[in-house]
């Protein structure tokens, strides 16, 4: 079930949360990064999710000097975190883009949208498993998108050196690898919720991500999300006074020259 989107059924099965949770790193992870209280909510929202979500009022974010309705869906349960502003600016930077000319690091948006766009996760059973510092494929790509997939590279990972050098190392590695694989006049546009990875927050700060755009989104009450000033986004913490992210950093590169 999605609202505020074009009806399409997923390219792929939609997992348990158990299982998602147990992929990702394990109950003592979801519970480390999210809270005690959400390893609850989570499951009691997909569970009332056919009765929440077509009561759910219609909300819309500016971007670009347009207006784009935010994604409500029961996968994620998108209403309840920042899934639905990045939904809303996925679906905008993905309008007339052939799905051959497409590349998505992270498998987010096949969960919401038909697409049949290449997508490279090397966790996510349907994907191209293999990661991205070493995918190299001879096409290169007018867009290449990632919805909080950033955030978890070096952090999220079994194994992960938790170091922050290590974290930024890694990060830097997977920018280049991207901007790389950008066709001439191409994107990459990604999306991180702030104050998730201390590593990638101080790298936002100090600016060693080198955007050529930024665009910061706050999450307000009654689920509204609107751009705001940097020194406003930053200040947000993760989690709290709302549950998840309560603001996020939409970056973008244009393709070297």
């Amino acid at each position: 079930m999605t609202r505020a989107n074009t009806p399409a059924q997923p390219r792929w099965t939609t997992p348990s949360v158990l299982g998602w949770v147990r992929r990702a790193g394990g109950v003592r992870w979801f519970i480390r990064r999210f809270g005690f209280a959400q390893l609850f909510l989570k499951p009691a929202r997909l569970l009332m999710a056919p009765l929440i979500v077509p009561m759910l009022r219609a909300r819309s974010v500016e971007y670009r000097g347009a207006s784009l309705p935010l994604v409500y869906a029961r996968h994620n349960v998108t209403w309840a975190n920042e899934r639905c502003v990045e939904l809303a600016l996925a679906r905008a930077l993905m309008a007339g883009i052939p799905p051959e000319r497409l590349l998505e690091v992270g498998h987010v948006t096949p969960h919401y949208f038909r697409g049949g766009h290449l997508v490279v996760d090397k966790y996510e059973p349907g994907s191209l498993e293999v990661d991205i510092v070493d995918f190299a494929p001879a096409d290169r790509f007018d867009l290449i998108l990632s919805i909080s997939t950033f955030e978890h590279i070096a952090f999220d990972e079994p194994g992960a050196t938790p170091a922050s050098e290590a974290i930024a190392a890694k990060v830097s590695a997977a920018l280049n690898r991207c901007r790389s694989l950008l066709a001439p006049g191409g994107l990459l546009a990604i999306t991180v919720p702030l104050g998730y990875n201390p590593a990638l927050d101080t790298m936002i700060a100090q600016d060693e991500l080198g955007w050529d755009r930024a665009t910061w989104f706050k999450r307000f009450p009654r689920r509204c999300w609107r751009q705001v000033s940097r020194s406003e986004a930053v200040r947000c913490r993760y989690g709290s006074p709302h549950a998840f992210a309560n603001a996020i950093l939409l970056a973008e590169w244009d393709a070297k020259g």
